[in-house]
């Protein structure tokens, strides 16, 4: 019951602070070797090559970049082959398990959530998220595994029917725009 208050309640906040505003961009960080990722000791590289690379687990960190304003709640959805590649972990960065920005009563991780090949994650945090000093914030990382031999496309899209919402004073809802992650398995 508390958990579908807080859903309700996010969805309250979407539909009254404000009708859709500019777009804003979610970016993914690839973690390669060296680079930790995560809130304070990222690279941010926000590469945009595929991986080559085989029966390894692959990790990337998902940002909204260049945030102008702290932020309320921030989704996503991811779309995949689930006959090619299989989800091993997404880890909102809510202090669960990494240290992160966000409220952990107000993650929701839903896995098959449109069905095979699909998983959302929607998170928020009431006291706003400020971006860091390269105005952007970390929203969550994700793990996968390509299955045997595969050329394939993950898709992160937004969330239909659910906004990034802005804080601040004025208090906007943004239309994210995700660029599709193309994952290349050799």
């Amino acid at each position: 019951m508390k958990k579908q208050l807080v859903a309700y309640f996010l969805v309250l906040i979407a539909g009254v602070i404000s009708a859709p505003a500019l777009a804003i961009e979610y970016s993914i960080d690839f973690l390669e070797q060296g680079n930790p990722g995560g809130w304070s000791a990222s690279k941010k590289t926000f590469d945009t090559k595929e991986i080559k690379t085989h029966g390894k687990e692959i990790e990337v960190d998902l940002w909204i970049k260049d945030a102008a304003q702290p932020c309320i709640t921030a989704g996503f959805l991811i779309t995949y082959d689930s006959s090619k590649v299989s989800i091993v972990n997404i880890e909102v960065y809510d202090s669960s398990v990494v240290s992160g920005p966000w409220d952990r009563m107000m993650t929701r991780k839903v896995p098959d959530s449109d069905g095979p090949g699909t998983y959302m994650v929607a998170c928020g945090n009431l006291s706003n998220v400020t971006p860091d000093k390269g105005s952007d914030i970390i929203v969550a990382k994700v793990r996968f595994l390509c299955k045997d031999k595969c050329d394939t496309t993950m898709k992160f899209s937004p969330i239909s029917g659910f906004d990034t919402v802005v804080g601040g004073k004025d208090g906007k809802v943004y239309d994210p725009h995700i660029k599709p992650l193309t994952v290349t398995i050799r």
